[in-house]
């Protein structure tokens, strides 16, 4: 679905990852929400907040994604939300480029469609 081979000097940053992710959900039918430059601080609660949360009401299923590139590290309280979700029953998780390609069969589910050539 996304092509990450076009990205800049073949470095992958979060923004290809955010592309992949939400154009994959929004065809899977999944419901979405990113806030978009959290750094303008109109954002309120404990810093850290992962990047994406995605409903699937009809698979009842919540999932609560970290986006990073390949060596992107955690900032502070992002992985403290991820364990808190999880501890909380609720699939949270960090996706980095090379996890995209099965995040989006995932995403897509009945919906994937798969083009041989």
């Amino acid at each position: 679905m996304t092509d990450l081979r076009s990205a800049q000097n073949g470095r992958v940053d979060e923004d290809d990852v955010m592309k992949g992710v939400m154009d994959a959900a929004g065809f899977g039918g999944w419901m979405s929400f990113h806030v978009g430059r959290s750094d303008l601080g109109l954002v309120q609660g404990t810093s850290g907040f992962p990047d994406v949360v995605l409903v699937h009401p009809g698979r009842r299923r919540l999932l609560v994604l970290e986006l990073k590139r390949e060596d992107g590290r955690y900032r502070p309280g992002q992985a403290e939300w991820l364990e808190a979700f999880r501890r909380a029953g609720v699939d949270a998780r960090t996706i980095r480029p090379g996890d995209l390609e099965a995040l989006e069969d995932e995403l897509l589910g009945d919906r994937l469609v798969r083009v041989v050539r």
